[in-house]
Parts: C-alpha cells; sequence; structure tokens
C-alpha cells in the first residue's frame, strides 16, 4: 500500500501557500482585533421559551419579541449627527 508521503518541492509548494494566505490575510486586516467602534452583533444563542414553543400563542409572543428586538437594534444603529 503506497503511504502519503510529501516529497520536499511539495513541502515547499505548501509552505509557500501557506505564508501567501497569511500575508494576504494580515493585508486584508482579518487578523485584526476588533474595531471597538463597530456595534457588536448581539448573542442569539438563548432559548426563547425554556421548554420549547407548545402553542400558537407563544409562536406569536416570540414573533413579537423579535419585531420589538429589530425595532430596538435599529434604533440603536441609527447614525448620531
Amino acid at each position: 500500500m503506497k503511504q502519503y508521503r510529501p516529497d520536499v518541492e511539495f513541502q515547499k509548494l505548501r509552505y509557500s501557500m501557506m505564508k501567501s494566505r497569511n500575508t494576504l490575510r494580515r493585508l486584508q486586516g482579518k487578523s485584526a482585533a476588533p474595531d471597538p467602534s463597530r456595534k457588536p452583533i448581539p448573542d442569539n444563542s438563548e432559548p426563547w421559551l425554556p421548554d420549547g414553543v407548545r402553542s400558537i400563542k407563544d409562536a406569536l409572543w416570540i414573533s413579537d419579541q423579535i419585531a420589538k428586538d429589530i425595532a430596538l437594534w435599529r434604533r440603536k444603529l441609527q447614525p448620531v449627527n
């Protein structure tokens, strides 16, 4: 059975690709710390209801809460003159 053993030329190619990828990411600012002036995205990992949706009433309540949160975030994200 043939094993995977990269030769020296392939290792050089992989190394140069890795270095160019790192350089490109650095130039694009991907590895930089996030700008503190940008608004953070809210964490939406908490469940709306502890036991899940059991009725249409629960689903409508969640829908209303989402609409309120969207309106709140729109007001927060409005540019200040």
